[in-house]
């Protein structure tokens, strides 16, 4: 027995049927590869030559690479020549940067599967390695038993503590921001900020030191730096000085008033001092009514951008020193002023661009309900102006962490000028191949998460405008 239902008034008489969407892994490949037939013979040519590109390069690796190179000289990569008894400052400075890290991402992120998955993996691999290398140690001798017991296992073996150390801080941070998060997350987010304001100086003081050598933390020149502890030394100290800057830059360069002094000057005011303070309050109130300000921030802004890295580092290394007549001013100091000058440069014309992406409605709201211009800068539009930023803004701090191996120029020994330094020596003349790679490696995984984290924290909304109520 069947039922059947009257169509109701206006409805049609003929059934309309839901259109099929297509979910999954499949339907994904065919919407973005398999979509036309030129998309497919596209996808063929890629995969077939991307195939043989990979297939080459790991049988270079496993069969002709030698990378003890990298094992050999792994402390001189990682640090230069800072002094190796000394080492355990520059772990516990990193692991407090990987710890507050952590809580960044508890509060700000979340843990997706497939991050979690890559932890998992990728402490099972550092754990099960070196262990599954001793059993092939006595198999028989083949091409990859020998790569995995003479090179991959003494790399991990190297790398097994450190890294099982720093992915239990990320892993604790992590949980202490999850936790801080469901109690109060505006309160915490506060605490973060400010516990990276405070993490900074504080890492400067555990790599430099400050006291006598027989002291708790021996004094290190920095000229003993080098390595990654110098590239990110360099990077992280230009990112964090070089955002405030840029974003001064920024506000100065748009900048604009009715370019008048608001002051009726007494006759003979400027026999009375009084007079003279009560002027200077009122120009300095009025500061901002000036084209002084926006013209000298727009010279520096061209004209930095107007010239190469190259030229400020040579300009700061050699030039400065003969102006001031001084050569005792530090090396790795010149250099970090002198990016941190160049990029604020940039810094500032993105701020600007997100600046004047915001509706003028923005502001206008803003002076409705009273604000002052600091107090809508500071609350409305600068935070929304620096979310649609993020993306540009992480661009350009990826592209200063590799400018900081321009620093090779001058002298200094960064991860790439140290990494010549190793293929100088006689045992390892013509590893080129080995070295750059493992460069090029260390250079994309620290780039990748900084995009990472900028995607994390667009996701999160920070800096939204968000509706009250």
């Amino acid at each position: 027995m069947t039922t059947t239902t009257a169509p109701t008034e206006g409805a049609s008489s003929s059934s309309v049927t839901r259109p099929v969407v297509e979910r999954g892994l499949l339907a994904w490949l065919h919407q973005n590869f398999f979509r036309t037939p030129f998309d497919v013979a596209l996808t063929l040519i890629v995969l077939v030559i991307g195939g043989n590109l990979l297939v080459q390069f790991v049988e270079w690796s496993i069969a002709q690479a030698d990378w003890t190179i990298i094992t050999t000289n792994f402390r001189i990569l990682m640090q230069g020549t800072y002094p190796a008894e000394q080492g355990g400052r520059l772990g516990l400075a990193v692991a407090l940067i990987t710890l507050i890290a952590g809580v960044s991402w508890g509060i700000w992120g979340k843990m997706f599967r497939a991050t979690a998955f890559a932890f998992v993996g990728g402490v099972l691999i550092f754990i099960f390695v070196p262990l599954a290398a001793e059993s092939l140690a006595e198999a028989p001798s083949g091409t990859f038993s020998a790569y995995l017991s003479g090179q991959l296992a003494p790399l991990f073996s190297l790398l097994r503590e450190p890294v099982l150390l720093l992915v239990a801080c990320l892993l604790i941070g992590y949980a202490v921001g999850r936790f801080a998060k469901q109690i109060d997350r505006k309160r915490a987010g506060r605490y973060t900020l400010i516990a990276w304001f405070v993490a900074i100086p504080v890492c400067f003081i555990l790599v430099r030191g400050f006291t006598e050598p027989d002291g708790i933390l021996p004094f290190v020149q920095t000229s003993r730096w080098g390595g990654l502890l110098l590239t990110f030394m360099l990077a992280f100290v230009a990112i964090v000085a070089c955002f405030p800057l840029g974003i001064l830059l920024a506000l100065g360069r748009m900048s604009s008033g009715t370019h008048k002094l608001e002051f009726k000057a007494p006759p003979g005011w400027w026999l009375n001092p009084l007079q003279w303070l009560h002027a200077l309050s009122i120009w300095w109130r009025n500061l901002g009514n000036y084209p002084i300000i926006k013209l000298l921030c727009i010279i520096y802004i061209e004209f930095l951008r107007g010239v190469p890295l190259v030229t400020v580092f040579f300009t700061a290394n050699l030039i400065v020193p003969l102006a001031l007549g001084d050569n005792s001013i530090d090396a790795v100091l010149r250099a970090m002023v002198a990016l941190t000058l160049f990029e604020a440069a940039y810094i500032a014309e993105i701020v600007r661009g997100g600046l004047q992406a915001l509706p003028p409605g923005q502001l206008e709201a803003a002076k409705a309900l009273g604000l002052s211009p600091v107090q809508a800068t500071l609350f409305i539009t600068l935070p929304q102006a620096l979310r649609i930023a993020i993306p540009p803004l992480v661009g350009q701090f990826i592209t200063m962490f590799k400018d900081t191996s321009l620093v090779a120029i001058i002298g200094l020994t960064d991860l790439l000028g140290i990494s010549r330094s190793v293929l100088a020596q006689s045992e390892f003349i013509g590893r080129h191949r080995e070295m750059y790679v493992f460069v090029a490696i260390v250079y994309f995984v620290f780039s990748y998460g900084m995009s990472y984290a900028a995607r994390q924290l667009e996701r999160s909304g920070s800096g939204a405008f968000r509706k009250i109520g």
